[in-house]
């Protein structure tokens, strides 16, 4: 059942042009913007997307001047943090994906707010990753709150959950259909 739904949603996204992922991207990241736990937050997890997923590039660079942005890195079987600083401090890591160089940030409980990529969410906060399960392993050794973010068509009625995969406490997205 995952490995369908996984098909599904990266089909769909497949079948979207990348001016109208970047549209979706654009108002995906308005509605964080205006979440209250973003708002609040000061340290926060976020993740340099792959082009496949809602676009993280622009409003990362844009709040690490007045929040402290922690990207992932993967490392075997486990995520290291490392704090934004820059673009130009990005390398391109396992899995192709660009990640942070720098100093290691391990105090995981001061992170304030994980946003988190999915596959699929449900409304219950139920994730679909990729399969590989390191936002799994890493998040329960946080106390944050969990962001899920998604476009609309990656919200599906039900995700059935193992008991290790962890929950967002909720998801944003858009209901605009911009198409």
């Amino acid at each position: 059942m995952k490995m369908t739904i996984r098909k599904a949603m990266l089909s769909l996204t497949r079948s979207k042009t990348a001016k109208e992922l970047e549209k979706y991207s654009i108002e995906i990241c308005k509605e964080i913007e205006k979440n209250e736990f973003f708002q609040k937050s000061n340290i926060i997890l976020w993740f340099w997307s792959l082009p496949d997923e809602v676009n993280t590039h622009d409003i990362i660079q844009k709040w690490a001047q007045e929040k402290t942005i922690l990207l992932p890195k993967v490392v075997g079987e486990k995520l290291e943090l490392y704090q934004f600083t820059d673009i130009s401090n990005m390398v391109v890591g396992e899995f192709g994906i660009s990640e942070p160089t720098g100093t290691i940030f391990t105090n995981y409980k001061k992170i304030d707010l994980c946003i988190i990529p999915g596959l699929a969410f449900d409304k219950d906060g139920g994730r679909m990753g990729r399969g590989k399960g390191f936002y799994d392993r890493f998040l329960p050794q946080t106390d944050c709150h969990k962001m899920g973010i998604c476009f609309p068509w990656q919200i599906v009625p039900k995700i059935d959950c193992a008991p290790w995969d962890i929950r967002m406490d909720e998801v944003v997205s858009t209901e605009l259909y911009l198409d």
